[in-house]
């Protein structure tokens, strides 16, 4: 379970259907979709470097609403495989490392280095959380669980970057932790709602991490439960 609700999830996908069959109708592969889909993320990459955090935060959303689709498609044409969902993953891991490192980017030229250590913290976090769920897949294991999946990511981060347009109950709060904290730190304008969130990605995609292989080590567990039974129901026949 993340931290959006599965009754939210399950209420936008349904306002994307309109969305789905209006692209279904343009008879595109879900792979092309997947290429063309991660066109907003890059777009919003180059807009956060330079500074421009309101209309990056668009382009994220929207980046995020046509990742949703591909898949959306592929099962509805019945077009799904093996390799579609590899390229499309692949294209995921792009799409979100190269927001990292737009923001990135504009952390180091404006000599802000606490935040951009956070955003490498982040990036990892990330990568590390999609990771494990690939793994475990490949073991057939479900693992999609945890507080930072992709999809909270991908709004905390959009939404963060349209509040930058008003950052002022933002710089209040980060003024105030600066005076409780014994630690001397120099507090930088920009862009505020932004470094919270990396700051909040950073913290909890090591939590999901920690969440995914717990449910892992209970699904191998209930598996040798299963198994032990099993043999001991064997050994009693014979």
């Amino acid at each position: 379970m993340g931290l959006i609700p599965s009754r939210l999830e399950n209420r936008f996908d349904k306002l994307l259907i309109p969305l789905v069959y209006a692209v279904k109708a343009l008879h595109l592969s879900p792979n092309v979709i997947s290429t063309i889909g991660i066109i907003p993320s890059f777009i919003a990459a180059i807009l956060l470097a330079y500074g421009w955090f309101v209309t990056a935060g668009f382009f994220i959303l929207f980046g995020g609403i046509m990742d949703m689709i591909d898949g959306k498609i592929a099962r509805l044409t019945n077009r799904t495989s093996k390799f579609g969902a590899l390229y499309d993953s692949t294209l995921d891991r792009f799409a979100e490392i190269a927001m990292y490192t737009g923001l990135g980017y504009f952390y180091v030229f404006q000599s802000m280095h606490l935040a951009s250590l956070l955003v490498v913290i982040a990036a990892s976090g990330s990568i590390m959380v999609s990771y494990v769920r690939a793994r475990a897949e490949s073991h057939g294991f479900s693992c999609n669980v945890g507080w930072m999946r992709r999809g909270e990511r991908i709004v905390l981060l959009g939404c963060a970057a349209l509040l930058s347009f008003y950052p002022q109950p933002f710089d209040l709060l980060v003024i105030t932790i600066l005076k409780i904290i014994p630690f001397d730190l120099t507090y930088y304008y920009p862009p505020m709602p932004l470094t919270l969130a990396i700051a909040i990605v950073a913290l909890f995609t090591p939590i999901t991490v920690a969440q995914r292989v717990h449910e892992v080590w209970k699904q191998t567990k209930s598996e040798r439960s299963i198994n032990i039974k099993k043999q001991k129901a064997t050994s009693i026949t014979q």
